[in-house]
């Protein structure tokens, strides 16, 4: 109402989880946020699958996505105007597409990962609406991203989330409704779970995401360091490329991948997801920390979480830039 436009998810979130706290989106157990922030991460950062899947099967997804895309700039355009523009924003994507890496031979790769991502959810979503219990949280929202509005609209993933994993299939449809209590779950309590409780199936997904991605982002922090040696009298606030896009890439990173290795770029808008992670779990008093460790010992995050950044990173008008130093 006031005229404001915020870019970015997590910035977006956090506005509006302070200005809207009720119901809340952030668990108030540390063990439980700390899954939420980490599956948010994962999921809104790092899934690889759901460009595989819309963009590596074109005889099933194309003409969907291209006219989605269309209809999205002239929703009652003819075919003709919605074939035009939608492959306007197609071939956009196809540069990001390319440095994702994922070439044939990962193919088996990422069917694995989906498959496995689909089991787990499938196994949690059979006795619980959400993650954490009777409540979304920025975990939920977080596989929204891809779940919804790749893996659960594109034709061919959509078919797939259908055969294997109906139950995510309808958490998906119910993640899109106003209520928070499905039918199917009308007695759970709009709650999470007590003794900040975070389900065997969610540590499951977790140390499946954690294994996959945590080599990206360590790699990924050592082109950061580069970056920093290579800059040591930047200014706090400048960008970090001179390209106007607001996540650039450091360079190439090689990293391994289910028995393979995948040459990729290097998200730098992770780290800076990350390091408010990392700010937050330093803010914690020290027994909350502690949980908070032996959650990410379970869940194969310890490596992650020990990460230190060579130096901080912030957002200057919608743009990655450096931060004040500490």
């Amino acid at each position: 109402p006031e005229g404001h436009v915020i870019q970015d998810t997590t910035a977006i979130f956090e506005y509006l989880e302070a200005r809207f706290p009720n119901p809340p989106a952030l668990p108030p157990g540390p063990r439980q946020r700390l899954a939420a922030y980490l599956i948010d991460l994962f999921a809104s950062e790092g899934q690889k699958v759901a460009w595989h899947y819309r963009w590596n099967f074109n005889a099933a997804n194309l003409n969907f996505v291209v006219r989605e895309f269309g209809r999205s700039f002239k929703p009652r355009g003819s075919d003709e105007l919605l074939d035009h523009y939608g492959a306007v924003v197609a071939t956009r994507m196809e540069g990001h597409r390319l440095r994702l890496g994922v070439t044939a031979d990962l193919f088996p790769a990422m069917e694995a990962i989906y498959f496995d991502i689909l089991d787990a959810l499938e196994a949690h979503f059979t006795t619980t609406p959400y993650l954490f219990g009777g409540l979304p949280s920025v975990g939920d929202f977080g596989l929204m991203g891809p779940l919804f509005a790749h893996l659960g609209r594109d034709p061919w993933p959509l078919h797939l989330m259908q055969q294997r994993a109906p139950r995510v299939f309808r958490w998906v449809e119910h993640m899109n409704t106003p209520e928070i209590v499905s039918p199917e779950f009308w007695d759970e309590p709009e709650a999470y779970l007590p003794d900040d409780e975070v389900p065997e199936t969610v540590v499951r997904l977790l140390d499946g995401f954690c294994r996959d991605n945590t080599p990206v982002y360590l790699a990924t922090a050592e082109r950061w360091r580069a970056w920093v040696e290579a800059h040591p009298d930047a200014p706090a606030g400048s960008p970090i490329s001179d390209a106007d896009e607001d996540q650039p890439n450091l360079g190439p990173i090689t990293t391994p991948l289910r028995g393979r290795t995948i040459t990729s770029g290097s998200p730098a808008h992770a780290l800076w997801v990350i390091q408010r992670i990392l700010d937050w779990l330093a803010s914690l008093p020290p027994a909350e920390r502690a949980a908070c460790e032996a959650l990410a010992a379970d869940c194969g995050a310890s490596e992650l979480l020990a990460l230190e950044l060579a130096r901080p990173l912030t957002r200057v008008g919608n743009r990655l830039a450096v931060g004040e130093r500490r």
